[in-house]
C-alpha cells in the first residue's frame, strides 16, 4: 500500500462513516425542525410532519449512498495509486457521492403534498 493510497482510503472510510452517524438521528425523527442541522428545504418547514418526513426520507437516502464511499475507501486501500493523478482525482472525488441523495432528497421535498 502506498502513501497515497492509504491516505485517499481512509478520508473516504472518514467522511462515509461521519454522514452516516449525521443521518442517524435524522431517521430515527429525533431532530426538531431547527435551522441548522437537517434536510432543510422550504417544504420541511411546512409543519412538523412534513419535517420529519422529509428529514427521515433524507436520512434514509445519506446513509444507502455513504455505504459505496465506505467501500471506495475500503477498496482503495488495496489499489497502487502511486502517481496515476487521474486515479487519484476519481477517489478523492468519491464524496461527492452525496450530492445525489440531495437531490433525491430535494426531488422528495418538491413532491411532498404539503408543498403543493
Amino acid at each position: 500500500m502506498d502513501p497515497t493510497s492509504i491516505a485517499l482510503g481512509v478520508s473516504n472510510i472518514f467522511c462515509g462513516g461521519i454522514i452516516i452517524l449525521v443521518a442517524i438521528p435524522l431517521v430515527r425523527r429525533t431532530v426538531k425542525p431547527n435551522q441548522l442541522y437537517g434536510v432543510r428545504f422550504k417544504a420541511s418547514y411546512a409543519s412538523e410532519e412534513a419535517w420529519y418526513d422529509i428529514n427521515q426520507y433524507g436520512g434514509r437516502r445519506l446513509i444507502l449512498w455513504s455505504i459505496p464511499v465506505v467501500v471506495i475507501g475500503i477498496a482503495t486501500l488495496f489499489i497502487p495509486l502511486g502517481s496515476n493523478m487521474w486515479a487519484i482525482l476519481l477517489m478523492a472525488c468519491a464524496p461527492l457521492i452525496v450530492i445525489i441523495p440531495a437531490v433525491e432528497s430535494w426531488r422528495y421535498a418538491k413532491n411532498y403534498p404539503a408543498a403543493k
